[in-house]
């Protein structure tokens, strides 16, 4: 079982590229090589960069399994409730009519009104959820390097106390090209 400390941390641990230094790669295969050495370095803030899905990326950069189904579930289940209190409020406290011979809740005329509130609650909270959580609001935010949203792999290394030689250790026999970040651009030649 997850505790309060880590839901926490799953959910606030992005941090924007403002400086260090960037790697960039030609291959997916080079940047998972590369994700993997940073890991086992252990480096604390690092981030990758791809024009397309990669398989495995994830796992191999230690990324937790995403909250947001959760948030779904949770969407779900607070709009069949929330839909249920109110057809029993409506139909038992507030206006109580026996019509058709039918008890004051009848439950079965009220299970497509429940339906539809459990899918609509649990998509808003899922869009909420990505759009919170994913940061997607910000739309004047740049790549760190150029050609990372057509056909260059990078890898972003963060940590305060790396040095360009440290870097250079931990992604040796990967060819990159490293460059300096220094706010959210990249200092000297771009890929």
């Amino acid at each position: 079982m997850l505790s309060i400390a880590e839901i926490k941390r799953g959910f606030f641990t992005y941090e924007e590229v403002t400086g260090g230094f960037i790697a960039s790669f030609k291959s997916a295969a080079d940047l998972l090589k590369a994700a993997k050495k940073t890991k086992e370095a252990n480096v604390k803030n690092f981030d990758c960069f791809t024009p397309c899905p990669i398989h495995g990326l994830d796992t191999t950069m230690g990324i937790h399994r995403s909250w947001i189904p959760v948030l779904t579930f949770l969407g779900g289940i607070t709009g069949a409730l929330l839909g249920l209190g109110y057809i029993y409020y409506i139909d038992v406290i507030n206006w109580s009519i026996i019509y058709g011979g039918k008890p004051f809740f009848a439950l079965p005329a009220y299970i497509p009104i429940l339906f539809e509130l459990t899918i609509y609650f649990a998509s808003v909270f899922t869009v909420a959820a990505v759009f919170v959580f994913g940061k997607l609001g910000r739309i004047g935010r740049k790549p760190p390097i150029k050609g990372v949203t057509s056909d260059v792999f990078a890898i972003w290394l963060g940590d305060k106390n790396l040095s360009k030689a440290d870097v250079e250790r931990i992604l040796s026999g990967l060819n990159p090209q490293i460059e300096v970040v220094a706010n959210n651009e990249a200092q000297g030649a771009q890929a």
